[in-house]
């Protein structure tokens, strides 16, 4: 009896109320072999046959197993264990850390749940080991980090945002944090986040640009217009209206003025200066 319900359930965790299809009180002859073996009044050619059967002897240390093989598999899924305190594996969980933390988690155990993650305690906080692993995963997936942009989500979560915090205040970090995202070579010296640093334009350059709104528009920018070119806005009221000023002041080099007045015709600094295109 206890062979064939072996060869059906994988296992000899026995209800103790079964009774098998013939009639067999399984559930009562498998108690009957735990208490026996607990007295040491079960030979040992018995216990071996059962062993080979996968017997359960102890159940209260088999429901710990069998929460540490759910945990093991929580994290080849999602590379954590800081599954929510609301499903039974989060729950069961945050008991063994409670339990770890007033030394009544056997080494044993605490050594079990540390092979599968070291950091099963979650030193830093569950939503930061969770949002870490979200980040971890989407690059080890072989995503860019320089593809990130302030609307990336991850399951949900605004990982650009979280990341962009751990960054700021890196220095002020635990170790274990910032070593943990160094791995991931994500440290303020190589922030993918920080744009670019743009070539500032050469005078000659935005005098090109001033030409441009001259041709679109027929006449000179007000002082705050803008103009949009290849998707940038560039803030050519702003500055044509400075320019000016710089040359009433005679502060504009004498090259300069010549590029600009190259572009209107008469008084560049008038009210209401005539483009030399369409004078």
């Amino acid at each position: 009896a206890a062979q064939a319900y072996h060869d059906q359930h994988g296992h000899l965790d026995v209800p103790a109320d079964y009774t098998d299809p013939t009639g067999h009180t399984l559930g009562t002859f498998i108690t009957a072999m735990r208490d026996a073996r607990k007295a040491g009044r079960l030979e040992a050619d018995w216990i071996a046959e059962l062993d080979a059967l996968d017997m359960i002897w102890d159940k209260h240390n088999a429901a710990w197993r069998s929460h540490l093989t759910e945990a093991a598999d929580h994290h080849r899924t999602h590379g954590h264990l800081a599954a929510p305190a609301t499903t039974p594996l989060g729950a069961w969980l945050a008991e063994q850390r409670h339990l770890a933390t007033t030394d009544q988690l056997t080494p044993a155990r605490t050594d079990a749940l540390t092979a599968i993650d070291p950091h099963w305690r979650l030193p830093h906080g569950a939503d930061w080991h969770r949002k870490y692993h979200l980040l971890r995963t989407h690059l080890q997936a072989g995503n860019d980090p320089k593809t990130l942009t302030a609307d990336t989500r991850i399951a949900g979560v605004n990982i650009t945002s979280w990341l962009t915090r751990q960054l700021t205040r890196f220095t002020t970090l635990h170790p274990g944090q910032r070593d943990l995202l160094t791995a991931l070579h994500l440290t303020p010296a190589t922030n993918p986040l920080t744009p670019a640093r743009r070539t500032r334009r050469t005078f000659a350059q935005t005098v090109q640009l001033l030409e441009l709104f001259l041709h679109r528009h027929g006449r000179a920018p007000t002082a705050r217009e803008t103009l949009r070119v290849d998707g940038d806005t560039v803030q050519i009221g702003p500055w044509f209206a400075k320019t000016r000023t710089k040359h009433r002041d005679g502060q504009l080099p004498a090259d300069h003025a010549a590029l600009v007045a190259a572009l209107f015709d008469g008084d560049w600094c008038a009210p209401d200066p005539a483009p030399a295109a369409v004078a």
